[in-house]
């Protein structure tokens, strides 16, 4: 029975050991499984590590690639570019420098088509020959570059205001001359029998006074016209009555020298005379297509001028007392209640700057005449004339502020939404 019973227990020993022997082996197994799964990601990072290096490099080494060629390119590119400009000709060169006349804005979209032309005109001209644009063409330039800058095709909004401020001040000047010129007529038409006025017969008085007719007359012609939309007979017109004043002034200043004319008062003057016929030169050039007023408008002007000096030949008959007293609101005066009037007006309503602008200078030109004459007058006229050259001074510099707020509000770009 023992021996059977060490039997079984040395046949149970083995069969007992087997599962411990099988266990022990089982249980290390998870130990070297994990250790090497535990190794296997480093020898992955270790092989895959090195990758991005490799590939970090590469891209880099591409980009100095890329970059030495961009490097190269412009670097030839640039060389290109200093080549054509050394193989520029003189003439060319002097064609882009005349070209500098016109405006930034037009000059941009169309010099090297204005320079292609004039070359082509030009045919082959060396260097050596010290070729220059022609005289023409230099007036060409500068007439396009005073009409684009008066609002021709291609300007600027800020340009097209100028040039309509422009012919609103020659609608404006000659406007009040046209006035002033019937004036002159109603008079000589009332007083022309009278010597003190003509002057005696073949006299320098008599040739001045037909002059001054003459000019009158020619200053009308030269208002209507272009208020009808005739702007070459206009300008004609206008040229022609600057003559007879322009030769008196001329002969003054010979005969008497320049200590017997007041500088002053008389620039004032001259700048009266000039400035609107010049305004109408330059203001309505071929690129402007006129407008045609109403004759009511048209004539609006010379009626007052009658009426004003109907108005003055009423009080000299009457009388009137202390005429010293009225006389600035007779003369230059008479425009200023008028001015002074459509000034508040432009300046309470606003909108466009050319109103602004075109009232801001004639409001200056009377103010040029008036001004002078602040040191010679009596003192019953002094605090008149103190009054008309306040009011002139007050209201030109609210309008050019005005207009000068227009067109930077004109000129800036609009928001982005």
């Amino acid at each position: 029975m023992s021996e059977q019973s060490d039997e079984r227990d040395g046949m149970s020993g083995p069969r007992d050991g087997e599962p411990g022997h099988a266990n022990t082996p089982r249980e290390d197994a998870p130990d070297h499984a994990s250790a090497s799964r535990e190794d296997a990601p480093d020898h992955a990072s270790a092989s895959h590590g090195g990758e991005p290096e490799r590939r970090r490099g590469s891209a880099a080494d591409e980009a100095g690639r890329v970059s030495g060629r961009d490097g190269g390119e412009i670097g030839r590119a640039s060389g290109r570019d200093g080549g054509e400009a050394e193989r520029m000709g003189l003439l060319e060169r002097r064609y882009r420098s005349a070209l500098r006349l016109l405006p930034a804005s037009y000059r941009a979209g169309r010099e090297e088509e204005m320079v292609a032309a004039f070359m082509e005109a030009s045919g082959d001209a060396p260097d050596e020959d010290d070729p220059r644009p022609r005289w023409g063409e230099i007036a060409s330039i500068l007439s396009l570059s005073a009409r684009v800058r008066l609002g021709a095709a291609g300007a600027t909004p800020g340009q097209v205001a100028r040039g309509e401020a422009v012919r609103l001040f020659a609608l404006l000047g000659m406007g009040t001359t046209a006035a002033f010129s019937m004036a002159d007529l109603v008079r000589a038409a009332l007083l022309g029998s009278e010597p003190a006025l003509i002057g005696a017969p073949e006299s320098a008085a008599r040739l001045a006074f037909i002059g001054t007719l003459a000019a009158a007359g020619c200053s009308i012609v030269a208002f209507v016209t272009i208020m009808r939309g005739h702007v070459r007979t206009a300008k004609v017109a206008a040229l022609i009555s600057l003559v007879p004043s322009l030769t008196s002034f001329a002969l003054s200043l010979a005969l008497n020298g320049s200590a017997a004319i007041t500088p002053l008062h008389d620039l004032g003057n001259l700048v009266f005379l000039l400035a609107p016929p010049l305004a109408l030169l330059i203001g309505f050039h071929s690129d402007v297509t006129p407008h045609r007023h109403s004759w009511p408008l048209t004539l609006s002007p010379l009626a007052a001028g009658a009426a004003l000096m109907g108005l003055t030949m009423l009080l000299i008959a009457a009388d009137a007392p202390e005429p010293m007293g009225y006389y600035l609101w007779l003369d230059h005066g008479a425009a200023i209640p008028a001015w002074a009037a459509a000034s508040a007006v432009v300046l309470a309503r606003g909108g466009s700057p050319a109103w602004s602008l075109a009232l801001s200078a004639a409001g200056l030109v009377l103010l040029a005449i008036r001004l002078p004459t602040l040191t010679s007058l009596p003192d019953v006229m002094w605090a008149t004339a103190v009054v008309q050259c306040a009011l002139l001074g007050t209201l030109s510099v609210a309008l050019a502020g005005a207009g000068a707020w227009a067109l930077s509000r004109n000129a800036r770009p609009a928001a982005q939404p």
